[in-house]
């Protein structure tokens, strides 16, 4: 909690369990006056029944992690630079969608886009695995994401599926230009209907022993191989001067 109150995460007040003493609360007592956030206490009977014993005397008040419209994103990408976004299909675990969430905003993707069914909850555990990521990585919650890439497609964007099971990999891809991403669930992959819109189906090379890696390492591997394939190109020239 107490990195939740130094790194900007938009905490509304923190409850402390009145009677814990420990250095711990005393320093998140601190952290929250520090940046103005109000502290409350709960008797201890109350504050059990309602949060348990996981919130170890502790709890933050944050404010709702905000749904963003995927057309209200693609227009306030800046010009000149081509949109990104990585669509989830079917990732259920909170660990994998707040990893990927991190990275995304790590690596510059515009938008993180869920689906309202068959997706993780976008909640306390997306928030802590994400290390606060979400409350500034812009995501998009939409009815379904076969519908999602076909609006995608419509506004100019190639579409890439990530498979194992690919012919093609993101080595040998330009993923560079106007993009979309879809990862496929923890267990079943890209669903059918996802899959048969999308463009290119791809793959990450595999060297070791094993074949397949959790989805939210794969990603992070295809979205840096994008950034990468993206700083690299050469520089256009300017004025017509080479």
């Amino acid at each position: 909690m107490t990195e939740a109150l130094s790194s900007g995460w938009p905490v509304q007040g923190v409850i402390l369990r009145r009677g814990s003493q420990d250095a711990p609360l005393r320093e998140i007592t601190s952290a929250a006056g520090n940046v103005s956030v109000p502290v409350s206490f709960m008797e201890p009977g109350p504050f059990d029944r309602k949060y348990g014993r996981r919130a170890q005397g502790m709890v933050a008040v944050v404010k709702e992690i905000p749904s963003r419209n995927p057309v209200d994103v693609l227009r306030s990408i800046p010009s000149g630079e081509a949109p990104f976004f990585v669509a989830l299909d079917g990732i259920e675990d909170p660990h994998n969608l707040g990893a990927i969430t991190r990275t995304a905003l790590a690596m510059g993707v515009h938008g993180v886009v869920v689906p309202k069914h068959r997706s993780a909850a976008i909640g306390e555990g997306v928030a802590k695995a994400s290390a606060g990521a979400v409350f500034s990585q812009p995501i998009c919650q939409v009815p379904n994401i076969h519908q999602f890439v076909e609006w995608s497609k419509r506004e100019g964007m190639w579409v890439y599926g990530l498979d194992a099971k690919a012919d093609s990999d993101i080595w040998h891809t330009d993923l560079s230009g106007p993009s979309v991403l879809v990862v496929g669930g923890e267990e079943k992959g890209l669903s059918r209907l996802v899959r048969e819109r999308c463009d290119f189906i791809v793959k990450i090379p595999m060297f070791g022993r094993i074949d397949s890696l959790n989805a939210s390492v794969a990603c992070a591997i295809a979205i840096c191989e994008r950034r990468r394939q993206i700083e690299e190109r050469p520089a256009k020239p300017h004025n017509g001067v080479t």
